[in-house]
């Protein structure tokens, strides 16, 4: 045998090598089929660098409830404390209190010029039409 004889890695052949200290093998075949050998014992290893994904189920539980009730009403106490009241959203009540308000008043127009008997016009929210009338003191 010759002093630079060594053996494959795949098939445990031994050859002399074109190209010493880089050739590990003794075909490209056997080349391919180191390659696919490793390739294929990594797949069936477990991936330690990714962790598999636990699949867990949601499960609901009175803690859990109560855990988000008193956090939702703490929400609401400190907007209720920290908003000024011009700011908070109307309800309603503030919306019913504003209609029966308007519907029993008319509403000045104040662009419009008197006609020649002296009569203003008025705006006339329930039926929202223009009226024309003496003296009608609107605040």
């Amino acid at each position: 045998m010759d002093r630079y004889t060594y053996n494959c890695e795949y098939c445990g052949k031994a050859y002399t090598p074109k190209r010493r200290f880089k050739q590990k093998y003794c075909s490209s075949s056997c080349r391919v089929n180191s390659f696919t050998k490793r390739k294929k014992a990594k797949e069936n290893l477990p991936d330690f660098k990714k962790p598999k994904e636990v699949s867990v189920k949601d499960k609901m539980s009175w803690s859990g409830i109560g855990n988000a009730a008193v956090g939702s009403l703490a929400t609401n106490i400190a907007t209720n404390l920290l908003t000024k009241e011009e700011n908070k959203p109307a309800t309603k009540g503030d919306i019913q209190k504003i209609l029966n308000i308007g519907i029993s008043k008319l509403t000045l127009i104040k662009n419009m010029p008197p006609r020649t008997d002296g009569a203003r016009a008025y705006f006339d929210i329930t039926n929202q039409i223009i009226i024309y009338k003496k003296n009608i003191h609107v605040k």
